[in-house]
């Protein structure tokens, strides 16, 4: 049997005004932990300030009581530097991004089944929700 310490996993990038994010996203996510949906491998937090200033903001290097709290990474500092200054790049002044990588526990034991039955992945396309909904109004579906 195949079994793989990591399933497959996506980073999500959420850009937001102001330092960090809402709490709505930041309740999202943990429920979607809480029900074993995902894990959180690492997440952390670009921010552009009025003037232009970057600071990259580890959950590590938040204040206790922060959203944050309730989080465990299992695979900190995987995202990558190329990563955090291209997105850093890319921000407004007054803006922020959250980088988050995510790994889909369903798409884990699936990835160790094709893997067991020699199978290969060849490409996944993740299609963004208001595009797939755009899509489908235009199909006259749903």
């Amino acid at each position: 049997m195949v079994t793989f310490d990591f399933g497959p996993a996506e980073v999500f990038v959420i850009r937001y005004r102001g330092r960090l994010p809402d709490a709505r996203v930041l309740g999202a996510l943990a429920d979607l932990i809480a029900a074993d949906a995902v894990r959180l491998l690492d997440i952390l937090v670009v921010s552009r300030d009025g003037g232009g200033a970057v600071e990259v903001i580890e959950i590590d290097d938040l204040p206790a009581g922060s959203p944050f709290d309730t989080f465990e990474l299992e695979a900190r500092g995987i995202t990558g530097n190329e990563d955090v200054e291209r997105i850093a790049d890319d921000l407004a002044p007054g803006t922020s991004a959250a980088i988050a990588v995510i790994e889909q526990l369903w798409a884990k034991s699936l990835a160790e089944r094709f893997a067991e039955s020699g199978a290969e992945l060849l490409e996944t396309v993740r299609i963004p929700a208001p595009e797939l909904n755009a899509i489908a109004v235009a199909a006259n579906i749903g």
